[in-house]
């Protein structure tokens, strides 16, 4: 069960312990997001901790853009 340690949760890794577990632009947009609205995470928590670090990330890129369209200024 994920208690908050490093590793537990690539999200939590990035926002609160500062790793690095994505690349660049997906980081930029999760830091994006949660700075706007940080509940609107929710769903992206799932399709990060379940994808492979080798595998394409492009359905976590495309709903995280989505998320940012929905809520842009």
């Amino acid at each position: 069960m994920p208690n908050g340690r490093p590793g537990d949760h690539p999200i939590t890794d990035l926002l609160v312990h500062g790793e690095h577990p994505f690349p660049p632009d997906i980081e930029e947009m999760i830091r994006r997001l949660y700075e706007i609205d940080p509940s609107a995470l929710n769903g992206v928590m799932a399709s990060t901790y379940n994808a492979k670090p080798d595998e394409s990330m492009e359905g976590v890129r495309s709903m995280l853009k989505q998320l940012l369209a929905q809520r842009a200024p």
